[in-house]
Formats: structure tokens, C-alpha cells, sequence
């Protein structure tokens, strides 16, 4: 099998959340097993998180003036309980075809904290494909920290909307080497 760490790449706003979305929903529609996070933008402006092997959602941010344990990080309020279930998503998801890591922040990458245990994940390679959403600005930390990456796929409005199906004619490559 051709194991790969592909990375996701574009500003905010522009879509990748979206992409990903899409290349589940057409990874599962071809018979691939699907496993991983996709971060949601809620109609109120909270963040959720999706569990793409089950579809169970978790509320990730939580509104400004929330009190209790939050870890905060730039503009965002992050649910501690959602991060460890997310990290909980991560571990236990089962090898297969397609795996999202929605995304590697500063919270993950200059921090030390968020989704940590999608490098240990990401280092076990029990997967076709990897597709890891990543910011520009964090790209050159995202692949010292990842090691070898196979591709970055920007996303442009130009883009945006062919991407899901260039990356699902990707990872049906990917499968087929097995």
C-alpha cells in the first residue's frame, strides 16, 4: 500500500473543511473506510468537531464569555473535553483508506497542545491516504514536525471546487497500488 501524508492547505474561510468534507462523503460512496476529524463551522459561529468514522459532533469552541477550563488560543476558545475526545477519535480510529486531521494549528504546533495525537497517528501510516489541514503560514513547521509529505494541495477559489475530485482520483490511486 502506498501510505501518504498529504497536506491541505489555504486561508481561512476559502474551503478546506468543505473539501474534506466532500472527499468523505465520495470515499464512502466508493467503499473506502473513512476515519479522522473535520472541524465544522457552526450556524451560530461555534466551531464542532465531526468524528468522521461515526458522525457524532462535539462543540470545539465555546462562546467568549464562557467560564470554566478553556484553553485559548489567538481569537478562539477551545472545550478542553472536546479536544481529549477528539485526541480519544484519533487513536482509535481503525486502519483504512482515508484518514482527516482537520486541522494542525498553532494550538498543535506552537503550542504543544489540541489534536497531539494525530502525529503519533500520522507516524503509524495505517492509512492510503492522510489528508492533514494545515494553514500556510504553518506549513514549513507542519512538515518538520510530520517528516516526508507527499503532496500540499492549495486551496484557491480557483480551486476549491475541483479539488475534492482530484484528491478522491488520488486516493483511488492510492488504493489500487495496494
Amino acid at each position: 500500500m502506498t501510505r501518504r501524508v498529504d497536506l491541505l492547505t489555504g486561508p481561512r474561510g476559502i474551503g478546506k473543511s468543505t473539501i474534506c468534507q466532500k472527499l468523505v462523503r465520495d470515499a464512502r460512496q466508493a467503499g473506502l473506510a473513512c476515519a479522522g476529524l473535520v472541524t465544522l463551522r457552526a450556524s451560530n459561529g461555534v466551531r464542532e468537531v465531526l468524528d468522521v468514522g461515526t458522525g457524532i459532533t462535539r462543540g470545539l469552541t465555546v462562546a467568549h464569555g464562557a467560564t470554566g477550563a478553556i484553553v485559548v488560543q489567538g481569537r478562539f476558545r477551545f472545550d478542553p473535553q472536546t479536544i481529549a475526545w477528539g485526541n480519544e477519535v484519533l487513536i482509535q480510529a481503525p486502519p483504512g483508506d482515508l484518514l482527516i486531521v482537520d486541522e494542525l494549528g498553532p494550538l498543535e504546533l506552537r503550542r504543544g497542545g489540541g489534536w497531539q495525537a494525530a502525529f503519533d497517528r500520522l507516524a503509524r501510516r495505517d492509512f492510503a491516504l492522510a489528508l492533514v489541514v494545515v494553514r500556510p503560514e504553518l506549513l514549513d513547521r507542519a512538515q518538520e514536525r510530520l517528516g516526508p509529505v507527499g503532496a500540499v494541495w492549495a486551496t484557491t477559489r480557483q480551486s476549491r471546487d475541483d479539488l475534492p475530485r482530484e484528491l478522491m482520483e488520488h486516493l483511488l490511486a492510492l488504493c489500487a497500488h495496494e
